[in-house]
């Protein structure tokens, strides 16, 4: 090339720049077309990788929708009782909340409406607050704990409460919170207020109210024996009671309120003031079942039978007599607890076979179960029981909180030594229960009034002093034995006590509730 002349060395040295930046801009194309494609497959990676988690997450809320263990809950108030008292309406319900759901209610709480003058007298199994927001008045109620957790398809049991108002409130709407496995729903039931009706049994004990003049003179020839110490075995005679003597005998006492909430009660001093300063000759010990705490529910068993054994060492040392009661309320139905009530009054019978004073209550006050059916079968093999021990009387209740002992002619235990039970609170039961006691009494049925007050069915409101005096003036005449309710200091009307006095015996005149002083002042008679 050294022979090549200059100019043809410059044009040989352009071409070859041109060749090589032609090569360059080649090869750049394809670096970046290659840069080009690695990027938008990463892209698209990325892409198709969000997608990806895209559709794992709403996989996973999918599943996480389907976990989720939603219950249907659903409540029911039923009004099972209603009277008047001081010109105000009290009605007593029943709430049952049924899980019509697939999975178990691990807990659950209900709030419902009621009528600005709506006041809560009574509860049992749950607890009750109020909200009043401007008047609009509801009712909060938490249950019991054994009745927090609902299987499928399972009922609540045994809550109640008792309202009283000056309108025409019927309760219905509600809305009810539940919890499953930590998930919570909360469903409402809202429906425009509907008049009811008032039920038969309400309307029966309304139409019944009247006030009547008493003749609070007693049957002498009936009253020789009621304040006589206990003397032998009682056995009945037609309608009456008769001691190991042969000797007529009327019992007039006290009845404890549940022995699990009010123990002090049951004390020497106690009994020996109602039988020094009363003239009380009977002890009723009220042995609740289904309420909480008590026997059947939760209670401590061997305490609460513990305070039997003292009740009944202390009235057969003071002689007076004394009534283990089995007193079945919420449960309703004495079947319910059948088993564990042959447990006890075999227990019992066969404890206090040598005790000519002891008495047993069965059934407390049965609800919705017929005579026939249900309370028959049941105190017929109870009765049994305590006849493989003892031949002492037996109390046996009547349906709808033991009124309805005319259902008892014509169909009366194989037993002689039994006398069937009224109970009466003269506020709210009046002529209409009277006449079906009288009629039973006609027709040779023994009655036992084991629990009355004189106020109305709730325990509390105003004394009905008019119909407590028809009521006296009646088993005054017909020689009927009665127990009073109840011997606590309870905040409530028919509790013999005031509620600030904290005396446990010696009660002074001052002490006693209103109640008390007229019970002491009839019984001392």
């Amino acid at each position: 090339m050294s022979g090549l002349s200059k100019n043809v060395k410059i044009i040989i040295a352009a071409a070859v720049s041109v060749l090589i930046l032609v090569a360059a801009i080649a090869t750049g194309i394809l670096i970046s077309s290659h840069r080009g494609d690695k990027d938008s497959y990463k892209a698209s990676e990325e892409s198709d990788s969000r997608n990806e988690q895209v559709i794992s997450s709403n996989g996973t809320q999918k599943d996480k929708e389907q976990d989720k263990k939603w219950t249907d809950a659903a409540a029911e108030f039923k009004a099972v009782n209603s009277w008047e008292s001081e010109g105000k309406k009290f009605t007593q319900y029943e709430l049952t909340v049924t899980n019509h759901g697939s999975s178990a209610i691990d807990e659950w709480k209900i709030n419902f409406p009621v009528g600005s003058t709506t006041q809560l007298s009574q509860s049992w199994n749950c607890d009750i607050s109020v909200d009043n927001n401007n008047g609009n008045v509801r009712f909060i109620l938490v249950p019991a704990d054994y009745n927090k957790k609902l299987e499928s398809g399972a009922k609540t049991q045994g809550i109640g409460f008792i309202v009283s108002m000056t309108d025409d409130y019927k309760l219905g709407d509600y809305d009810i919170e539940t919890v499953v496995t930590d998930d919570t729903l909360t469903a409402s039931n809202v429906s425009d207020q509907v008049s009811e009706q008032v039920s038969g049994q309400a309307s029966d004990q309304l139409s019944g109210q009247y006030d009547e003049n008493a003749d609070s003179q007693d049957n002498n020839s009936r009253e020789s024996n009621d304040n006589e110490d206990s003397s032998g075995q009682l056995h009945v005679s037609g309608t009456d009671i008769i001691d190991g003597n042969g000797n007529v005998v009327r019992l007039k006492g006290v009845s404890t309120h549940g022995l699990a909430w009010y123990p002090q009660y049951v004390n020497y001093d106690a009994f020996r003031t109602l039988r020094d300063d009363w003239g009380v000759n009977v002890i009723r010990l009220a042995m609740y079942t289904q309420e909480y705490g008590g026997y059947c529910n939760g209670g401590d068993r061997e305490g609460l039978k513990q305070l039997i054994d003292n009740g009944v060492s202390y009235a057969s040392q003071l002689g007076m007599y004394v009534i283990i009661d089995w007193h079945i309320l919420s449960d309703g139905n004495p079947n319910q607890h059948k088993d564990e009530a042959l447990e006890f009054f075999d227990e019992m019978s066969s404890k206090y076979v040598g005790y000519n004073n002891v008495i047993y209550e069965i059934c407390n006050e049965p609800q919705n179960s017929d005579w026939n059916s249900q309370i028959k079968p049941y105190a017929q093999e109870v009765t049994a029981r305590i006849r493989q021990h003892t031949d002492a009387l037996i109390l046996v209740g009547t349906n709808r909180w033991s009124q309805d002992v005319d259902e008892v002619i014509g169909n009366r235990l194989d037993d002689d030594n039994v006398m069937y039970v009224v109970h009466f609170y003269a506020g709210t039961q009046k002529e209409w229960v009277r006449n079906k006691m009288i009629a039973a009494l006609d027709a040779g049925i023994p009655v036992f009034i084991s629990e009355c007050s004189i106020c109305d069915a709730s325990g509390n409101g105003g004394i009905d002093y008019g119909s407590a005096d028809a009521w006296f003036s009646l088993l005054n005449e017909r020689g009927i034995s009665y127990i009073a309710w109840s011997l606590s200091n309870k905040s409530e009307t028919s509790a013999l006590i005031n509620s600030w006095c904290d005396k446990l015996s010696d009660w002074s005149d001052d002490d006693l509730s209103d109640t008390g002083r007229w019970f002491k002042n009839m019984m001392s008679r």
